[in-house]
């Protein structure tokens, strides 16, 4: 009834430390597959070409010099290129969260009879026609001049105040909510993302918030449905994303991240920063991670320092990563978002291996916290286990859904609803 065809897919992460590109062969289901049919592709993501070079031109997530930024992009997309013997022309690329904004949006529509109604207050049940106007409603938010919206991402309805419902079609009642996230991301940044990739030769064909991204590759349906809290720790930035009900409740950005730790490291030995990063890798390769106990932060850092050659390195690191996690708290706490992380947190980007830093987490957030890695590794043959991988991993996954038209929300369902939840989820924007 259907038919295999290779097809191929290419996906662009540009850090502030490191631009990562990777190239995958994927097999699509031909179109015509009837609903209902049970005879889906399980064909693995197989990763194919990946290149990987240091940054040029980015600091903090901020493109600083375009054409440095380029030359990272070209270099990356060529490494890639020559491994999978193949061209790249256009990418799924990420966008970083300190170019973006998220804004909680509800819709709503009175599901009650019309004011010449003989009863304005009878409930009724509840058709496709109303998510649509509910939906429609909610997409209504402010967008600044210097805005676009990136990403529209449907998290649940209500019914008459009853919440987190996801498909109240066939439910009765009187007032009808749509809840979504909307995601907006600067028009400058997009400008200066575009003009990077036109000068590598290269064009979007999906732009993706870097903290999506990440989430799709190492949280499990089961975590994003109970409830966790991924934070990505790069260099110039940390990212943090809560997901509860299977959609995102809570995203952020926070200006401080490897780099800063890095920086402490050279002051605190009187090296350069490349000296310093080089100590902070072999730092953490070489320490024993602490259980996550009860106890002060204090006797969490003096357990680490135990297991390393140089204690003042791994205090200095531990501290600074300490500020990075309490800004990042306090921030969830301020917003309220702290009552849905139930199954802990989720630790990923190159920073993540830092020594100490899962107790750190788990002490300041109260929590089990672990280290991620790619939750479907096997779908991408099992090639990349760098925690820094993670955005490019989860780009590639995003892709593939929206070339094979199925949704890791969704899967194949041709209803209305399961369109939706595929299409607010990872909308399209072009950059011109």
């Amino acid at each position: 009834m259907f038919g295999r065809t290779p097809r191929i897919i290419s996906a662009l992460d540009v850090g502030s430390e490191t631009t990562r590109a990777a190239i995958a062969q994927i097999f699509d289901v031909e179109e015509d597959l009837e609903p209902g049919d049970d005879e889906v592709s399980t064909a693995p993501l197989k990763i194919i070409g990946v290149g990987e070079v240091r940054t040029r031109g980015v600091e903090r997530g901020e493109f600083v010099d375009i054409s440095k930024v380029a030359d990272s992009i070209r270099t990356a997309a060529e490494q890639a290129s020559v491994m999978a013997s193949t061209g790249v022309k256009d990418v799924v690329v990420s966008l970083n969260g300190r170019h973006t904004r998220s804004v909680d949006s509800e819709g709503t529509i009175s599901l009650t009879g019309s004011s010449s109604s003989k009863d304005t207050c009878a409930m009724r049940a509840i058709v496709e026609s109303d998510l649509r106007h509910a939906l429609e409603d909610a997409k209504s938010v402010t967008v600044h001049s210097d805005e676009r919206t990136l990403h529209t991402i449907l998290q649940d309805f209500a019914v008459d105040g009853r919440k987190f419902i996801k498909n109240p079609v066939g439910k009765t009642g009187q007032r009808l909510a749509a809840h979504v996230k909307v995601i907006l991301a600067s028009q400058s940044a997009l400008n200066d993302l575009e003009r990077a990739l036109g000068e590598a030769h290269l064009s979007a064909r999906l732009v993706m918030l870097e903290s999506l991204a990440s989430a799709r590759a190492c949280l499990t349906p089961d975590q994003m449905e109970d409830g966790v809290l991924l934070i990505d720790i790069g260099k110039g930035t940390t990212d943090a994303i809560i997901y509860f009900g299977g959609s995102p409740r809570y995203v952020s950005c926070v200006a401080m991240a490897g780099g800063f730790v890095t920086r402490d490291v050279a002051h605190c030995l009187g090296c350069d920063m490349r000296s310093a990063e080089e100590v902070k890798l072999s730092t953490g390769r070489a320490a024993k991670m602490p259980s996550p106990t009860e106890g002060r932060l204090e006797s969490l850092v003096s357990e680490v320092e135990e297991t390393t050659a140089d204690p003042k390195v791994v205090r200095a690191m531990s501290s600074r990563n300490a500020e990075i996690l309490l800004t990042l708290r306090n921030d969830i706490r301020r917003a309220d978002a702290e009552q849905f992380i139930k199954r802990g947190v989720v630790l990923t980007g190159r920073a993540s291996q830092d020594p100490g830093l899962c107790g750190l987490a788990s002490y300041i957030f109260g929590m089990q916290a672990q280290t991620g890695k790619c939750a479907d590794t096997e779908s991408f043959d099992g090639a990349l286990d760098d925690p820094g991988f993670a955005s490019v991993m989860g780009l590639l996954s995003f892709g593939y859904e929206r070339a094979a038209g199925v949704s890791s929300f969704s899967g194949r369902d041709r209803s209305f609803l399961s369109r939706a939840w595929n299409a607010l989820t990872c909308k399209n924007i072009a950059l011109t």
